[in-house]
């Protein structure tokens, strides 16, 4: 069953939802609709990413959207803890603030910013309009249209941190891009990192990269559907959309416990072929 709207004002609801209270579109496809139905969102990306971080740990979220990741990754850290959440899209990064100051979380950094290789600044794609049905979180930053805002295109070497247990990256093909502009972070810090790879592009980017900083990687691939979700929703909204993939990332030498994961083969690899391999033990 679905759960009732707290706050209601047009496209924008309030729900309480598995890690917090969240504000979302009711017009967005993806992230709105699973928190609208669910009350929650990839939590099986949450769940993945829970053994690797700790109580007063440093989380980067790279691609936050409205922060379902980012208050979750809150909660792990704790008061102690810190969490740092990027998110270019001014209509996003809106509710990413207001979901972050909805939970009372004192130790989360939300910035306006795109991440990539390079400092200096990027003109964004427009969003469509608020009240359009979308999948609001799709919307690439290579594209040609370039008449949104202008944002600040950061590095995550910027941020110095010396310490950072886990990096969340899902930035819609430009997955290479922020991991060559964290090298120093990373061999600083050996982070785990959990990566979007939906699509043979980005697989032969990453497997040009991840030798690059001594890193390997194994896949986690689920159904959007999960019928534990929060709200206990029986229905399966999802029946006709393709798996989420992503990797989850370590140094190659940290004998890092991949739970069982199938191992990311390279350029030539993606989730198709991973999930035939798993489907044939």
């Amino acid at each position: 069953m679905q759960s009732p709207y707290l706050v209601e004002n047009r496209h924008i609801a309030i729900k309480n939802c598995r890690h917090g209270l969240f504000m979302y579109s009711r017009n967005d496809a993806f992230v709105g609709r699973g928190l609208d139905l669910y009350g929650e969102w990839c939590d099986f990306e949450i769940q993945a990413m829970r053994p690797h971080v700790k109580l007063g740990d440093t989380v980067i979220d790279v691609g936050a959207n409205i922060g379902t990741h980012t208050v979750a990754f809150a909660n792990m850290v704790g008061a102690t803890g810190t969490v740092h959440a990027y998110e270019p899209q001014r209509r996003l990064f809106q509710m990413l603030s207001g979901n972050v100051a909805l939970n009372a979380l004192e130790r989360v950094y939300c910035h306006q910013a795109a991440v990539g290789g390079s400092m200096g600044e990027i003109h964004l794609p427009p969003l469509p309009p608020p009240e359009m049905h979308f999948n609001f979180s799709a919307v690439s930053l290579m594209q040609d249209d370039k008449s949104g805002d202008t944002v600040p295109l950061v590095t995550l070497d910027s941020l110095k941190l010396s310490h950072c247990s886990m990096i969340k990256i899902d930035v819609e093909g430009m997955e290479s891009l922020v991991l060559a502009g964290a090298k120093r972070l990373i061999e600083t810090c050996k982070p785990v990192i959990y990566v979007e790879n939906n699509d043979q592009e980005t697989s032969a980017r990453l497997a040009k990269m991840l030798p690059e900083i001594d890193y390997v990687g194994f896949w986690s691939i689920h159904p959007y559907y999960d019928g534990r979700n929060y709200y206990s929703n029986t229905v399966d909204v999802w029946q006709n959309v393709v798996w989420a993939s992503n990797l989850i990332c370590a140094p190659r030498q940290s004998n890092f416990n991949s739970m069982g994961a199938q191992p990311f083969l390279g350029a030539e690899d993606n989730w198709h072929a991973c999930l035939q391999r798993m489907q044939k033990k």
